[in-house]
């Protein structure tokens, strides 16, 4: 997400680091041989199609996946970073300028390196900041402890991993080769991205740090941010797939139902319990680059070819997580223009002070639709976004651990703003237990085009649901006074 709040674009940089073993090494299963393969190489583009077929997928058992390889494994392991490495080169097109340094380490050094990043890591700092918003927002429990789960799901299972900062792949002394392989695939394809486009810094999309923008720039550079992520992630997981395939003759082109079951085995959570007990945010948040990414990366692919599948998408990257989720406004160069923000801090001061800001992207619809509709269909939803941003506020006379909402989000269509609307009314109960309906609201209707206003009284203050047109405005537990000063300033401001 961009912002969701700015949270699971804030998530994703670290993410990118180190890959979740479970969701790569899941997907491999998908298509990998049972018995070990050389690294595969690129068919040439003529040659005939083998008849052999990936075998099924084969389990892994914990103690299989846990011990510890030999020296002779180690060093083989080794020597096949830099024949992956060629692979990789030739089936993304990405060209290799120089090797790629390469280290063992053991669990207990990752383990040591993922406690250390998270607790000097400006984004994870952030992240249990805005704990108060994501509760707000009804995204995880009251008392989630954030930190404390982040890094288990940083812990729970990680593979193979390949760190910019010092240019090198990290091998892991823990894991099978024929295991490690197929993940080498993925961070090496990081590698190389890293040697065409410098990733770290691709990756910021020109911004050092978050919370320090003008508000409509910091909406900009959050759904810019989340979208590389996406091509970085998406573009990596095409090459692992390829890498997996090879043996048998195909690709992710030639085995799209191979490709479609991996993907949809991604998310089941068997292998991973952290990841799948976790809040539907974080879990959808957590993969996100690996599932959109990789569909992103496999439409461009299959209607462009390779070059603007990679080099092509480093070059120009889409600018938007809808550009991910609908590839299509990617390909056609469709562009969302942020929206204008007023002067917030002036609407809601002298009352209130400004707690957190940050954009709502498709992503983030698509994670509040997951939320308050878990059985709906959330593509009803996202595709007629057209922005958003929300901002957090604390009542200066009130305690601190109590926030104030503005949310506002722009659709393609006054009837798309209803539904939106319609959903975020029907789970306010859910979130504010005891929430009543005040009787001068309109009635409860998505299909009522003259119903603008509702409100609700509730246990943190009353909330306010209104559409004006393709605008829906959000307000929750602001005063009166702020409540109407704000409704003038941001329902009757211009588009752009």
């Amino acid at each position: 997400m961009p912002a969701f709040p700015g949270l699971s674009a804030r998530l994703r940089p670290f993410f990118a680091l180190l890959v979740v073993l479970g969701v790569l090494l899941g997907a491999a299963a998908q298509t990998a041989p049972q018995t070990e393969q050389t690294p595969a190489q690129p068919r040439p583009p003529h040659a005939a199609e083998p008849e052999q077929h990936p075998t099924p997928p084969t389990s892994v058992t914990d103690n299989e996946a846990s011990k510890p390889i030999t020296k002779a494994e180690a060093k083989a392991l080794f020597r096949s970073v830099d024949e992956i490495l060629d692979f990789v080169s030739h089936d993304t097109g990405l060209p290799v300028k120089h090797k790629v340094k390469r280290k063992l380490i053991t669990r207990k050094q990752v383990e040591r390196y993922v406690a250390k990043n998270l607790e000097n890591d400006q984004n994870a700092q952030r992240l249990e900041r805005e704990k108060l918003v994501l509760v707000k927002f009804g995204m995880i429990p009251p008392d989630y402890d954030l930190h404390a789960e982040f890094l288990k799901l940083m812990q729970e299972q990680v593979a193979a991993f390949y760190d910019p900062k010092t240019k090198t792949v990290n091998l892991l002394d823990w894991v099978q080769p024929e295991l490690q392989r197929p993940v080498l695939a993925h961070e090496l394809t990081h590698a190389l991205q890293d040697q065409t486009v410098g990733l770290s810094k691709w990756l910021r999309a020109g911004a050092k740090q978050r919370g320090q923008l003008p508000d409509e720039q910091e909406e900009v550079v959050e759904e810019a941010q989340a979208a590389r992520e996406n091509v970085s992630e998406g573009q990596a997981m095409l090459a692992m797939l390829d890498y997996t395939l090879a043996p048998s003759g195909l690709d992710v082109l030639k085995a799209p139902e191979i490709v479609d079951a991996m993907r949809a085995s991604m998310t089941s959570g068997t292998d991973l319990p952290v990841i799948a007990a976790a809040p539907i945010y974080l879990r959808e948040s957590i993969y996100m680059p690996y599932t959109f990414g990789l569909d992103f990366a496999r439409e461009v692919l299959t209607r462009r070819g390779q070059q603007a599948a990679f080099l092509g998408a480093l070059q120009r990257p889409p600018v938007d997580t809808l550009q991910i989720m609908r590839p299509e406004q990617y390909l056609d160069d469709k562009l969302v223009a942020p929206l204008a923000t007023p002067e917030l801090n002036a609407l809601i001061g002298p009352d209130y002070e400004r707690y957190d800001f940050g954009g709502i992207g498709a992503f983030d619809i698509y994670l509040i639709t997951r939320q308050y509709d878990p059985k709906g269909n959330a593509k009803q939803y996202y595709p007629h976004w057209r922005g958003g941003y929300y901002l957090a506020a604390h009542d200066v006379h009130s305690p601190q651990n109590q926030i104030a909402l503005v949310f506002v989000t722009q659709w393609d269509s006054p009837q798309a703003a209803r539904d939106f609307a319609h959903m975020y009314r029907d789970y306010i109960p859910t979130r504010y237990p005891g929430a009543s309906r005040l009787p001068d609201s309109c009635p409860v209707s998505k299909d009522e085009p003259e119903c603008s206003g509702q409100e609700w009284e509730t246990s943190s203050g009353r909330v306010l649901v209104e559409i004006q047109g393709q605008r829906l405005l959000v307000l929750e537990g602001l005063n009166q006074t702020v409540t109407q000063r704000a409704r003038k300033g941001l329902l009757q401001s211009p588009r752009n």
